[in-house]
């Protein structure tokens, strides 16, 4: 797709100016708070959803969203343009960490398959919670008066939600091996990340090109870094799960 064309850049489907978006505001911590909402009215209802007859359309609702979060972003970039602001559109393909736990939240939600659960436990439970911590990295240049703010923090908290929710109303947990699945995937898409990156100017799949001093530079080798400090920082959510999971088992 060339990078000659431009459609719209203004109003509610455009985008803004670069700075825009302000870090640790209110515009900042409101999707938090009604997550976190969310997640106690789950939390206090999960005997009740655990016995709603009409449970699995809720969770086929969930998919939904999650599927029309992923698809609007595309539909979206169609309509600025991708040389509106460098939104080439090869060089926004679903290669991150956060598209890899929405694409498999979206199947494990309504399957309840325990092997995509434990993938989105480590995938999405670090990375979309990542994101929606320093969402500047990347949702700059939009507030509430853009479409992509809504749309950048629906496709990272409704994953997160819908784990959560999993674990809550269902009782799904992680194993152990859960970590190499995930760890796997994320592997298998490092070469394509690194090859689109080298391929199409603006790509920065994986984050493998983020202008960060703490990590090398050559990709083939940040890769490999990371693949370290995932693989400790998965194996820490573990142990802090596993932790949680025998003192509330003592305490019950």
């Amino acid at each position: 797709m060339s990078g000659e064309y431009t459609y719209y850049s203004d109003g509610f489907f455009g985008f803004g100016s670069l700075g825009i978006f302000k870090p640790y505001s209110m515009m900042h911590l409101v999707p938090w708070l009604i997550c976190i909402g969310l997640l106690i009215m789950v939390w206090l209802m999960r005997d009740k959803l655990r016995g709603w007859k009409d449970e699995t359309h809720l969770r086929f609702a969930l998919a939904f969203l999650m599927f029309s979060m992923e698809f609007s972003y595309f539909l979206w970039l169609l309509y600025v343009g991708d040389s509106s602001g460098n939104y080439l559109m090869m060089s926004k393909l679903p290669l991150h960490a956060c598209d890899l736990g929405l694409i498999v939240c979206m199947f494990m939600v309504p399957s309840k398959n325990r092997t995509l659960f434990g993938i989105n436990f480590f995938v999405t439970l670090f990375g979309a919670t990542l994101a929606c911590i320093i969402p500047q990295t990347v949702l700059d240049s939009a507030d509430p008066s853009y479409f992509r703010y809504y749309q950048y923090f629906g496709e990272h908290l409704i994953p997160i939600f819908s784990t959560i929710y999993m674990m809550i109303v269902h009782r799904m947990r992680p194993r152990y091996r859960d970590i190499w699945f995930a760890s796997g995937a994320l592997a298998i898409m490092a070469p394509a990340a690194i090859k689109l990156n080298n391929t199409f100017p603006g790509s920065d799949y994986l984050f493998l090109k983020l202008d960060v001093a703490l990590f090398p530079a050559d990709q083939y080798v940040r890769a490999a870094v990371f693949t370290v400090l995932l693989l400790i920082i998965f194996h820490l959510m573990w142990l802090i799960w596993r932790t949680f999971d025998r003192g509330s088992k003592q305490t019950s």
